[in-house]
């Protein structure tokens, strides 16, 4: 009897097992796919104008009428199309800028930005990042796959359109991106760019998953048993699934390597990109070529709220480095 009852038990923490390995292997499919195809029902190019217009009161229209972009693309390293539209400062002006949008939107979103550095006679490049807009991969890595993106429209830049200098600019999840490529070149290739500008940087990839799963600002709630739970199963079906892993996207850790010449931008009122977590990512930049700049707005509105003083910034950063 004693023998039976021990068989029993021995099934059942068997099944037990087997059930929670198969849904721990469906919890971790459902976190892959909602991570890497997070736009799939998102009109990322209608979010990007209703956040300029309705968001920003931005004139859309007016840059329109100021400015005729020409559709660009480029290949990545991995074969990926990127699709960019290119705006022209003026015919003498032999520099460019790429600029990088963060998530939910597309190249559109970056047009005030656009606007500034066109204003001071820079040609600029928008890119759509994967997941978004036009770009073709759907898949949105948290600028792992993206800086190969920006690597490829950096040496079309010097190669097609004969750039003397490059910069490359993001915001946000764009910043994340520009910061992670920038960490993945070697300074005087033609993919390198001359010096890369952050603002409000996504911390990392993981860091950003937890505040969505814990859903709360408080970071001590990003790290309960709920939150590293689906942390751990997503991170190993991100892996087998879709070759991705969350260390990759680790802003603050990835930027260690970084050789280029690196200007950070720190919002203080972010309530998405925390001024304290933007701060590490500059912390440990490898590079001894970097600034950090502090304005008083919300995320990523700093050339929203004071166009003017933003740029008087960023030039003073290019302007060290003949840029």
């Amino acid at each position: 009897m004693k023998k039976k009852v021990t068989k029993i038990i021995t099934v059942v923490v068997i099944i037990l097992v087997l059930l929670g390995i198969i849904s721990s292997a469906v919890i971790g499919k459902m976190v892959a796919d909602g991570v890497m195809y997070q736009n799939e029902n998102t009109d990322t190019k209608t979010a990007s104008v209703r956040q300029l217009i309705e968001g920003w009161e931005y004139d859309l229209d007016g840059f329109y009428s100021r400015y005729e972009g020409t559709e660009v693309s480029a290949v990545a390293e991995d074969g990926n199309v990127v699709p960019g539209t290119a705006f022209k400062a003026d015919e003498e002006s032999d520099k460019w800028v790429v600029l990088v949008h963060g998530a939910g939107g597309d190249r559109v979103s970056v047009y005030p930005l656009a606007e500034q550095y066109l204003m001071r006679g820079y040609n600029i490049i928008s890119i759509d990042q994967r997941g978004c807009g036009d770009n073709e991969d759907k898949k949105v890595t948290f600028g792992i796959n993206e800086s190969l993106d920006v690597a490829a429209m950096v040496q079309y830049a010097r190669e097609e359109r004969g750039a003397s200098e490059v910069i490359a600019h993001g915001q946000s999840m764009g910043g994340q991106t520009v910061a992670i490529y920038a960490s993945n070149v070697t300074p005087g290739e033609a993919n390198a760019a001359d010096a890369v500008i952050c603002d409000s940087p996504v911390p990392g990839m993981e860091y950003m998953l937890r505040s969505v799963f814990a859903e709360s600002d408080n970071e001590e709630d990003f790290y309960n048993a709920s939150t590293n739970y689906m942390i751990f199963v997503g991170k190993i079906a991100t892996k087998l699934l879709y070759d991705v892993d969350f260390a990759d996207g680790d802003t603050i850790a990835e930027v260690a390597k970084d050789k280029l010449p690196t200007m950070i931008i720190r919002s203080e009122k972010d309530t998405t990109c925390l001024p304290e977590k933007v701060q590490e990512v500059y912390n440990n930049i490898g590079t001894d070529e970097k600034v950090i700049m502090s304005v008083d707005s919300a995320h990523i509105e700093g050339v929203i709220d004071d166009p003017e003083g933003y740029m008087n910034g960023v030039m003073d950063f290019l302007g060290s480095y003949g840029l």
